[in-house]
Order: C-alpha cells, then sequence, then structure tokens
C-alpha cells in the first residue's frame, strides 16, 4: 500500500493529504458551531440553578410562617414538633444560602448579606424560643409578627439573587460566546493558511518541475556542448597534427637541403646567403614548435617524463646551443656557480632545456650590449623543502611595472607596435611558466626598465642518482673512418625532397639505401632482400607506416624483429604513443638531425661483435 502511494505523484499526494486536513479542519468548525449552540441553549438553565437557594430559602421562609400560624391557631393548632421540623428546614436553607460558594455572587449587593445575617440572626432566636419550657405563646406570636415584617425583604432577596444572576451568566455566556467566535476565526484562518500553504506547495512543485524540465535540457545542452567541444578539440588536434605534417614536411626537406649546401664549396656570399636562410628557418621552427606545444598545453596532453638529470650537463649543453647567438651579437655569455658533475636530480630534462632555452633567447634576444648570464643555485623554502634554481640575468632593455604584470600572458610582447624591433609570437614565456608548473615550479621576474632583468626559474629538488652507464656519442664526422659501419637501411618515404636529403644523409654515414614511396612497396621490398633497419615515415598513400609496422611485426619469419625507426613530422604526444603501440623502436621527429639517427642506429640496431664505437648509449627515443 506504501508502495503506491509513493508511486503517486507528488501532486496529488500533497492534494489528498491537504484534502483530508481541510475535512478535519471542516469538522472542527462544525463542533465550534454547534458547542457555541448548546452554550446558548444551557444558559437559561445554569440562572435557575443560581438562584434556586435563595428562591427556596424564601418558600422555606414562608412555609414555617405558616406553620407558626396554625400553631398559634385555637381552631386547628399544629404541633410544636411540626413547627421544629419546619424550623429545622429554614435553617438549612439560611446555612445553604450563607455558606455555599455558588451564593457568593449574592453576596456583591450589601443588602443581601444584611438580610441573609438578619434572617440567620432570626432562627436562632425561634431555635431558643421553641427550646424554652412552659407557655411560649406570647413570644410565638411576637416572632411570628417579626416574620410578617421580614417577609418583604425574604421576597428582595429571591428577587436580587435573580437579578445578580441573570447579570453574571449573561457576562459569562458574553464571554464565552466572544472567545468561540475567536476560535472560529482562527479556525478559519488556519484552513484559509492551509489552502494557501496547499496552493503554495502545488506552485513550487510545479516550479520544481519546470526547473528540474529546464535544468534536464540545460544538462542536455552541456552534454551536447561538451561533446561538440570534445569533437572540435579532436579536429583542431587533428588539424594541428596534419598542419604539422605539412608543414615539416618540407621544412625537413629544405633544412636538411641547406645542411648538406652548407658543407659544398661556397663563396662568401652564398655561405652568408646560407646562413640567413638556417636562421630563418630555425626562426620558423621555434614558432611552430611553440604552437604545438600551446596546443599541448591547453589540451592537457602534455605530460612531463622523470628520469635523472645532470644539471652541470644539462647547463653546458644549454650554453653550447646559446653561445653562437651571443657572439654573434658580441654579448658576454657565462655560467655562473655550475653544480658538481656528481649532481642528478629527477626531473624532465628536456623541458627544463626548452624552459632555459626559451629565457636565454629572450635575454639574448633583448639585450644590444653587455652580459647575459646563466646561474645555479640550491636552498630550502621555510618549510624546509629542498628546491633549486636557475636565474638568467641580462644587461638588456628591462621591463616596466605594467608590462611585469602582463608578461606571462599568451601573445603578449614588451614591444608591440607596428614598428616593432623585436620579433616573436609572444609564446615562449607563457610555454615556460606552464611547463615550470607541470614540473612542481614557478618562474618569476625582477626587473626595471633600462636596467635589465632576471628571471628566476624555482623548482623543487629530487635527488636522483646517476644512471649506471652513461655514454656521451662523439659527432659523427668524429668517428674515424675505420669505425664506421656500413648499414642497409630500407627507406619508406614519399616525398622527394626528403627522399633526397636522407639519401645523402645516409651516404654521408657510410650506409646504403633503398627508397619506397609507399609502406605497401617496403613490405614487398623488406621480403625480397636483406635490410638491417627500416627508416619508416608514418603519413603515406597506399599502406601508411603504422600499418606497415604492425604488419611486419606480425611477419612469420626473422624479419619481424627487424629495427623499424618511425621519422614523421607529426610530432604530437598520441603519435609517439600510436607509434610505440605499433611496434616502432625509436621515434625521431622531422626535421631530422644527423646525431639524433645516428643515435638511434647505435642504440636499436645490432652491430657485429667485433664492430668498434657501437656501445648502445643509455638513453631513450621515445
Amino acid at each position: 500500500m506504501w508502495k503506491r502511494l509513493r508511486a503517486l505523484p507528488f501532486s496529488i499526494r500533497l492534494l489528498a493529504v491537504t484534502a483530508v486536513i481541510a475535512i478535519a479542519m471542516v469538522v472542527l468548525l462544525a463542533f465550534e458551531l454547534t458547542q457555541r449552540q448548546a452554550l446558548l441553549e444551557q444558559s437559561s438553565l445554569r440562572v435557575d440553578s443560581l438562584t434556586a437557594p435563595a428562591f427556596l430559602l424564601d418558600r422555606e421562609f414562608l412555609r414555617f410562617q405558616h406553620a407558626l400560624e396554625l400553631h398559634l391557631s385555637a381552631k386547628k393548632p399544629l404541633s410544636k414538633d411540626d413547627v421544629q421540623m419546619h424550623l429545622d428546614l429554614l435553617s438549612s436553607k439560611v446555612d445553604i444560602v450563607r455558606e455555599s460558594p455558588g451564593s457568593a455572587f449574592m453576596f456583591k449587593n450589601p443588602d443581601n448579606i444584611a438580610s441573609v445575617e438578619s434572617m440567620h440572626a432570626f432562627v436562632l432566636r425561634a431555635q431558643l424560643i421553641l427550646n424554652r419550657d412552659g407557655n411560649q405563646a406570647k413570644a410565638l406570636r411576637e416572632l411570628l409578627q417579626d416574620m410578617v415584617d421580614f417577609t418583604t425583604r425574604t421576597h428582595a432577596i429571591g428577587s436580587s439573587a435573580d437579578l445578580m444572576a441573570s447579570m453574571l451568566l449573561e457576562q459569562q455566556n458574553t464571554e464565552l460566546l466572544a472567545q468561540n467566535q475567536q476560535i472560529t476565526w482562527l479556525t478559519v484562518v488556519q484552513l484559509v493558511l492551509l489552502m494557501a500553504t496547499a496552493i503554495g506547495l502545488l506552485v513550487r512543485h510545479r516550479d520544481q518541475q519546470r526547473e528540474r524540465t529546464a535544468l534536464k535540457a540545460l544538462n542536455e545542452q552541456l552534454r551536447q556542448a561538451q561533446q561538440e567541444a570534445e569533437s572540435a578539440s579532436k579536429g583542431k588536434s587533428l588539424f594541428l597534427a596534419n598542419m604539422s605534417h605539412e608543414l615539416r614536411t618540407p621544412f625537413n626537406g629544405i633544412v636538411g637541403i641547406l645542411s648538406v649546401l652548407a658543407t659544398t664549396p661556397l663563396s662568401p656570399q652564398q655561405t652568408d646567403l646560407v646562413n640567413t636562410v638556417n636562421d630563418s628557418a630555425g626562426h620558423f621552427l621555434k614558432l611552430l614548435n611553440d604552437i604545438l606545444d600551446m596546443s599541448a598545453l591547453e589540451s592537457g596532453k602534455m605530460s612531463m617524463r622523470a628520469e635523472a638529470v645532470n644539471l652541470q650537463a644539462l647547463m653546458i649543453d644549454v650554453q653550447a646551443i646559446m653561445r653562437p647567438l651571443a657572439v654573434q651579437k658580441k654579448l658576454d655569455f657565462s655560467l655562473v656557480n655550475l653544480p658538481p658533475s656528481y649532481f642528478w636530480v629527477k626531473s624532465d630534462g628536456t623541458r627544463l632545456r626548452q624552459i632555459l632555452l626559451n629565457l636565454l633567447n629572450n635575454a639574448i634576444k633583448f639585450t644590444e650590449q653587455g652580459t647575459v648570464s646563466l646561474q645555479f643555485q640550491q636552498s630550502a623554502d621555510a618549510m624546509g623543502q629542498p628546491f633549486f634554481e636557475f636565474s638568467v640575468t641580462d644587461t638588456g632593455i628591462g621591463l616596466d611595472e605594467e608590462s611585469l604584470g602582463k608578461l606571462f600572458q599568451r601573445f603578449y610582447q614588451v614591444d608591440s607596435g607596428l614598428s616593432r624591433k623585436f620579433t616573436g609570437a609572444g609564446l615562449g614565456l607563457e610555454i615556460s611558466m606552464s611547463l615550470a608548473r607541470l614540473l612542481g615550479g614557478e618562474i618569476s621576474v625582477n626587473s626595471r626598465l633600462g636596467e635589465g632583468a632576471t628571471f628566476l626559474v624555482r623548482l623543487p629538488l629530487l635527488a636522483h642518482t646517476a644512471p649506471a652507464q652513461v655514454v656521451v656519442l662523439p659527432p659523427p664526422d668524429a668517428i674515424p673512418a675505420e669505425e664506421a659501419i656500413s648499414l642497409r637501411v630500407l627507406v619508406a618515404e614519399d616525398h622527394p625532397v626528403n627522399q633526397k636529403f636522407l639519401a645523402f644523409l645516409l651516404q654521408r654515414m657510410g650506409h646504403t639505401a633503398t627508397f619506397c614511396d609507399n609502406g605497401e612497396l617496403a613490405l614487398q621490398a623488406l621480403q625480397k632482400e636483406d635490410y638491417d633497419v627500416v627508416l619508416m615515415d608514418i603519413h603515406m598513400p597506399v599502406m601508411d607506416g603504422l600499418t606497415a609496422t604492425r604488419t611486419i611485426r606480425a611477419l612469420a619469419s626473422e624479419k619481424s624483429t627487424i629495427p623499424v625507426i618511425a621519422l614523421t613530422a607529426d610530432v604530437f604526444k598520441e603519435a609517439r604513443e600510436s607509434a610505440a603501440a605499433a611496434g616502432v623502436n625509436a621515434f625521431l621527429p622531422k626535421p631530422v638531425q644527423l646525431q639524433e639517427l645516428e643515435a638511434a642506429f647505435r642504440l636499436h640496431v645490432p652491430a657485429p661483435q667485433n664492430a668498434p664505437g657501437y656501445a648502445p648509449p643509455s638513453i631513450n627515443m621515445f
């Protein structure tokens, strides 16, 4: 039964409860009206009950008077005992009037008090006379004469009692009727309030239903908006991945051919032109990387990789990269307070290097003369937690208060006018701050306009033991010719310029190469000939690189274990994860660097035991 009631709509249950309460209130109102009528009907009866003692006193007085007259009559005298009996009855009525609480209302009139007391004295005198011995006739006649004179007063007691009782009862009835009317009005008000409350609850319930419906519709809209946002995010990621591939693919050829051109005999003017194009290409690559990093940070797809990082080697590496820019501007670039060589921390070396490179690039860019320095120090905060800091200090143009407040905002540039002197997209500092926070730290800046700036990178110090074996690879040109190993390389690459660059690069490294335009042709070539390693582009017509790699891994021969190194312009995290899942051994983003390719060969391509200089380095290409 309870389950059935709960299954009913709330409005029906509310109306049912309200109806029950309303019926109860109506019954109460009817009862109040009935009570009112009963009070009206009983008012007259209560008057008789209040005045009865006074009238009985008057009646007994008259009876005693009549009995005394008969007793003194000579014709038919009444016995003394009968007279005594009537006197006793009169005495009891007097006592009742004098002592009864119900007669108190009569004594509000002083005349009634005097009359009752006089009658009491009369009864006492009559008792004394009747109790005497001897002839009592004379005394009784005198007593009878007094009673005749007292009759008027006894009648007055009854009339006064009747009048005062009527007034008292009328007052009581008036008060009761007023109270009853108040109760009636209160009941009516309660009923009205109950109905108003019920109506209010019903209206509120309907509002809640409308709100619930609106909320449901809003949730549906939010769900659809979320789906659209996710779809847009996927579309954005796909667009960026495609744009990254489409931009990096020809850019790989440009950078590669430039590097090849730089090794050929050139005139001074040609060398200057090649260097200029290389600088522009480097600037373009930095902008492209910044845009891709920003997209990854926005989508939450950039993750930090904790590894052992040697901070001394990191600082020296960063200095080696940035020193040519400083030398070009004739700036003094120094490292201050290098950490010891055995000092290792747990962090993401790649992202930490990216932060320092961004800050140093800005410092050199905004400094026309003077010095740029990279300093290291370690300390602890107020809670005793250790941290280490890198400070990048320059003597450049500096920053004013307004610029300091906007410095880490996206696309903000200190020199943003149409005639601005310094180029850039305004993404480097925001990316650096985001990376520092992902590493658990912060970046702060201290600067004054015209007095240079100091950027402070503070990161938590997590000590780490040094790797068991660290092999530092020498530059490829530094490897003696007699130690070089010639590999048979199968290259799956559909872009003709990239094919030309890779052919020159592999030839320079001393390897032989076979080129295929897609993954399907690469599979056919692998099944016909023996190769030491496969360089696999990811995006290709007919069969893409990941499908080709999965097919290779599924071969029922030893060729299924051949090392596969992905060369791709798609540098997003998803591309790396998909490549690893497909069975790729190493992932090299375009533009391909000779050092990275050589390191991948040394790490993943087996070499004969008697081949010198091929100890695999302790690095991870993923």
